[in-house]
């Protein structure tokens, strides 16, 4: 196994943002000595995997998605 993992996937989305969000947003990444894309994905990966109530119905969606994974993962908790 290596010690570096490979670096995930880069997409291009295009998105509109509020006048006073763009220029926070630019702001912040001068302020990190960073750039605005490294800033949106650390906001959005921070602020929605703290909602709880999007983790829970996140994780009820997979196991909707993947049957067999549930069953599995109940007997192991009957074990």
């Amino acid at each position: 196994m290596s010690i570096i993992k490979k670096a995930p996937a880069i997409l291009t989305r295009e998105f509109q943002l509020e006048e006073p969000v763009s220029l926070l947003l630019d702001d912040y990444a001068q302020f990190i000595e960073s750039n605005a894309d490294h800033v949106v994905n650390a906001a959005i990966k921070k602020t929605l995997w703290q909602d709880q109530d999007y983790r829970k119905w996140r994780e009820q969606k997979r196991n909707a998605d993947n049957p067999a994974a549930t069953r599995g993962s109940e007997a192991a908790a009957k074990s």
